[in-house]
């Protein structure tokens, strides 16, 4: 096997591949505009831990995020060393969990994982309460999705935040990577009582003729971190409903 070096100055993004024999050198990232903001797809392994761009990305939005939460929550406090256990007196952060967010068919989720039974365009995720909001004393540090699956079946995503529109995204490249992700090159604040509606196409066609499948599975999972200003809401059993 042959080897290939590449020296790069003042590049942040780069994808490259190379097949020699039936060997594939591979390194994949993908800096794009969309909307708003930029975004890349990338190995979501690879973008987490050597990435400083995504990095300092996180820390803005933790930033922005906690004096969000320090204003609105008066007098609460926050310490990054206890957020999981925050006193009294504080407020806390966790994983952004899918049981604040409805599913494809409206009901609460207890998991990312859904299962699609029509093909074509969709809401799949939306806020748990009323409206489609994130409910009371949650607040959303949103930076990307992953899409952990073996197949992928949704071809195009697009999102509202509010009464704030994003264009639509085609992410068909997404079948060419192991642990794909979209993730915002600046984070997403979606505040509590804010509504938030994501819509997909879903390729078909869903399986129809077999007696066991009849449905398509996928994970879309919103990666970020989710700030509460009162830790009963967190503690109950995992998988209810949060409201």
């Amino acid at each position: 096997m042959k080897y290939l070096l590449i020296v790069l100055t003042n590049v942040t993004f780069l994808r490259i591949t190379l097949s020699i024999n039936t060997y594939n050198l591979s390194v994949t990232k993908r800096s794009m505009k969309m909307g708003s903001g930029s975004y890349v797809i990338a190995e979501w392994n690879a973008v987490q831990k050597n990435n400083r761009d995504f990095q300092l990305a996180m820390q803005q939005l933790e930033q922005k995020t906690v004096a969000k939460c320090l204003n609105d929550w008066a007098p609460k406090k926050f310490d990054i060393q206890r957020a999981l256990s925050p006193p009294d007196g504080y407020f806390g952060r966790t994983t952004i969990l899918p049981e604040l967010f409805d599913d494809v068919d409206g009901n609460a989720m207890s998991t990312w994982r859904q299962s699609f039974t029509t093909a074509g365009h969709q809401t799949i995720i939306t806020g748990g309460n009323s409206g489609n909001t994130i409910p009371e004393d949650f607040k959303i540090a949103w930076v990307g999705l992953a899409f952990p699956n073996k197949e992928q079946h949704i071809t195009e995503i697009k999102w509202q935040i509010g009464d704030r529109k994003f264009g639509r995204l085609d992410i068909e490249e997404l079948n060419a990577y192991q642990t794909p992700a979209i993730i915002f090159e600046e984070g997403i604040l979606i505040d509590e009582e804010e509504s938030f509606d994501l819509y997909a196409y879903l390729e078909g066609p869903i399986p129809s003729d077999n007696a066991f499948v009849t449905s398509e599975f996928q994970r879309v999972v919103m990666l970020g971190a989710c700030y509460f200003k009162v830790i009963s809401k967190v503690l109950g059993n995992c998988g209810a409903q949060i409201t």
